[in-house]
């Protein structure tokens, strides 16, 4: 009798097993702070890739606090053909959110960092995120020449139906930058050196249709 119990125990074992789930294996991410910079980095577990991202810790536009996991109008760096750029980022953008999308269609940002002249950041959509960026050439140059010891930013935000954010669209936004260059080094050093990866053209010029057609109602 004994051996019985002990032989219909193994086979429940056995049986669980063969029913159960896989564990899942999570992205690790970690969060490190520089002055005022912010790197959050979320390593892939199959392939040890790790995407970096590089903001400012004050939001140029904040979160809507009403949402789960919203994100607010950032400035941060990023890593394109070996420069690191000040950029001003509306990341994670959906159908619900209109105001940040608008950046995404027509819109542009103007930076001056500390007194340089002002430098102008057109916008695009990148998969489902805004990124407004020096243009390639002179433009990215200066910046990213200038950037690292630079101390002051000044931002002035212009897109489309921009008013129903609650700002004013001649508003200019300052952030106080330190230890600019430990970020960089940081950012380099930690990320895997490759532009983020984005959706195909097809579904990034699906997207951006359907917000355009959100911001003419």
């Amino acid at each position: 009798m004994r051996g019985m119990i002990v032989a219909a125990g193994l086979l429940a074992l056995l049986a669980g097993d063969a029913s159960g789930q896989a564990r899942v294996v999570t992205p690790s991410v970690t969060d490190e702070q520089v002055g005022p910079w912010v790197l959050t980095c979320k390593t892939d577990p199959m392939t040890d890739r790790s995407d970096c991202l590089l903001r400012h810790r004050l939001w140029l536009e904040m979160p809507d606090l009403q949402r789960a996991a919203s994100v607010g109008v950032a400035f941060e760096i990023v890593l394109r053909d070996g420069q690191a750029l000040p950029v001003v980022t509306a990341r994670a953008l959906s159908l619900s959110d209109p105001q940040r999308g608008a950046l995404a269609v027509g819109g542009t940002a103007e930076m001056r960092l500390d007194t340089e002249a002002p430098i102008l950041l057109p916008c695009t959509l990148e998969g489902r995120d805004a990124i407004c960026a020096p243009e390639p050439g002179e433009g990215a140059g200066r910046a990213s020449a200038i950037l690292p010891e630079t101390r002051r930013v000044l931002i002035r935000l212009k897109a489309p139906a921009r008013a129903v954010t609650g700002g004013g669209s001649d508003d200019v936004l300052a952030l106080d930058l330190s230890e600019t260059p430990l970020a960089i080094a940081l950012l380099k050093e930690r990320a895997s050196g490759q532009p983020p990866r984005v959706p195909t053209q097809s579904a990034t010029s699906s997207f951006l249709e359907q917000l355009e057609r959100m911001l003419r109602r």
